[in-house]
């Protein structure tokens, strides 16, 4: 049953997304004028679990007096996919541009609640700098009773597979709402923080059901797309979790 809930995933994270426009997104000055979210894999150390939800706490009302704001934490149970150790808590944070986002970094009560709760209470800490891709699509919310998947996509390098995961996202998309899955965030990385590399893309997305996940990988459909998928993707790490805010 694992596998193959595994499998469903795996095939879902990697499908409705774009590469078009992401030359156009990587000066800075453009992104002064675009949404940013920040997205933030913490590791904590042992025993500090409650003193790092200050940083949810008192982080969400600093975040304000920017028009910033704490959008979802992820809180992982599973590495599905790929060679990471699980992270702690996945903290997604949307700044209305990049100026917000440098502000809010210069805070003093900030700089002084990472003196107070994370420098004492993370063990370490992979950051990526993000803005939505050009890819449309309806944004649905989901809730904590749903089950969340994140996922950090790594294509290969060339024009030919872009064109050919391009084809793969054209097919997919129209197969994939069948089996109740909702998409809440695209986002192309710019910037990085830590060593773990910078993916292509970043991917938010949650399921209705875990029955309607093993039916999407049994499908047909999606089994005849699996090769031109795989053939595309240089790397992929995919991490499972329950949504905490």
């Amino acid at each position: 049953m694992k596998s193959l809930v595994m499998g469903v995933m795996v095939a879902l994270l990697t499908s409705c997304s774009t590469n078009e426009e992401k030359v156009e997104s990587n000066t800075k000055q453009k992104m002064n004028n675009q949404e940013i979210i920040n997205v933030a894999l913490f590791y904590l150390k042992d025993g500090q679990e409650n003193k790092f939800e200050k940083l949810r706490s008192r982080g969400n009302v600093l975040l304000e007096k920017y028009g910033a704001r704490i959008e979802r934490v992820i809180k992982p149970t599973t590495v599905a996919q790929g060679d990471l150790e699980l992270p702690d808590e996945i903290h997604f944070a949307v700044y209305p541009n990049m100026e917000a986002l440098e502000a809010f970094n210069k805070d003093p009560e900030f700089l002084a609640l990472k003196a107070e709760v994370v420098a004492p209470s993370v063990e370490k800490m992979y950051g990526f700098v993000t803005n939505k891709t050009a890819f449309e699509f309806t944004r649905e919310i989901g809730d904590n009773n749903k089950t969340y998947g994140v996922a950090l996509v790594y294509f290969k390098a060339g024009k030919k597979y872009e064109d050919q995961f391009a084809e793969y996202h054209d097919e997919a998309c129209a197969i994939i709402p069948e089996f109740g899955t909702h998409f809440e965030r695209f986002l192309f990385p710019i910037e990085t923080k830590g060593e773990l590399a910078q993916p292509s893309e970043i991917h938010r997305f949650y399921f209705d059901s875990k029955e309607g996940m093993q039916q999407m990988v049994t499908d047909e459909r999606m089994l005849k797309l699996f090769p031109k998928r795989d053939e595309s993707l240089s790397k992929l790490i995919f991490i499972l979790g329950e949504a905490i805010q």
